[in-house]
């Protein structure tokens, strides 16, 4: 997305959501991967593609590509509809939501283990502060949406529970 703004700025603000779709549907998918730099933005960025790369990355050693990217995706997708669905001018940029889905799908397996009595090497305390990072982000810059964040959170988990329960024993 950097390099598309850099190349046509007028392409850019047609990745976002900023008010209602109007059948944009593509920009459930884009507003993804779009950032708004200035007053802090870089670091909300920062943050969600930091959050996105380690735990896809941890979960992709677990179940593969395709559940990381159809979570991603998935999640992203939910929460920019039901931001959209809820509040009449919807702002949702960026990828907490995506980020937050990855990082709960990941973090199940060791809350399972935690509920059943037995050592996690997972650090669910630096988990739970990014986590808490993610979710606090929409204080400070308002295009990240709580409620997409929330939205992809809840996911994650329900994801990553059934993977465990599915698989019936620890990967």
């Amino acid at each position: 997305m950097w390099v598309a703004a850099r190349a046509e700025p007028a392409l850019y603000l047609h990745t976002l959501i900023v008010g209602p779709l109007n059948g944009d549907w593509w920009r459930l998918f884009t507003t993804q991967f779009a950032y708004i730099e200035g007053g802090g933005g870089g670091v909300y960025a920062f943050v969600a593609i930091f959050t996105a790369g380690l735990f896809g990355w941890l979960l992709e050693l677990r179940h593969g590509p395709a559940v990381v990217l159809a979570l991603y995706l998935g999640a992203g997708v939910a929460g920019a509809l039901v931001a959209c669905a809820v509040y009449t001018e919807p702002i949702v940029v960026g990828g907490n939501a995506g980020a937050l889905a990855l990082l709960g799908a990941w973090a199940t397996r060791d809350l399972e283990g935690l509920r059943a009595g037995s050592f996690q090497e997972g650090d669910l305390l630096g988990a739970g502060a990014i986590a808490a990072l993610l979710l606090a982000t929409p204080f400070a810059r308002p295009e990240a949406s709580w409620l997409a964040g929330v939205i992809g959170a809840i996911m994650g988990l329900a994801v990553g529970f059934a993977f465990h329960r599915l698989s019936g024993s620890e990967r």
